[in-house]
């Protein structure tokens, strides 16, 4: 009786784990970049600041629900997220953007410079709660930036995830800043 038990109790754990594997929202076994991954993604709210909820068409939210793009369809800042940003990763890297908004739906582009080369990146994301989630990717589409800006108070801190074509994955803080004069 106990053998069977135990065989039990390992084939749940041997299934719990394939089943963890296949979900799409699994990432990594890592647990510090598996935390940044699920932190990068989580809406966040505060009591300090003031949200209005997306106004659109219930068409459209339903829409974007359906197509698994909620975070369009999420809550977005009072303040104007569109302008001129400037975002000084750790080591050398800064990103300048020009972001454009739609409701909670960022986008734009910019340039990526260190102290020996720069290059021309699009960026895309959303704003929802206190967080600006925001996914940069260079010209040379050689890395992927999954960003995200906690723009609850300033200085603006962050987070990010350098997802790399051929050698993994690389993580790091940020700071940013927005000029008050462009946006």
């Amino acid at each position: 009786m106990k053998s069977i038990l135990f065989a039990l109790v390992i084939f749940s754990s041997l299934f719990s784990i394939a089943e963890a594997q296949s979900n799409p929202h699994y990432m990594t076994t890592d647990p510090a970049i598996r935390e940044m991954l699920i932190a990068i993604d989580m809406p966040r709210t505060t009591g300090s600041s003031s949200f209005t909820s997306m106004t659109a068409d219930p068409a459209i939210r339903e829409m974007l629900i359906s197509m698994d793009m909620p975070r369009y369809a999420g809550s977005v800042p009072a303040e104007v997220i569109a302008g001129a940003w400037q975002l000084n990763l750790s080591g050398r890297d800064r990103i300048e953007l020009a972001l454009l908004q739609s409701g909670s739906a960022i986008f734009g582009k910019g340039t990526m410079a260190n102290d020996t080369a720069s290059e021309a990146v699009f960026a895309s994301g959303s704003v929802s709660g206190s967080s600006l989630n925001l996914e940069v990717v260079p010209e040379s589409a050689k890395e992927l930036y999954a960003i995200s800006i906690d723009i609850s108070s300033l200085p603006y801190k962050g987070t990010y995830v350098v997802f790399l074509a051929e050698s993994g994955m690389q993580t790091g803080t940020l700071t940013a800043s927005k000029n008050a004069t462009n946006g």
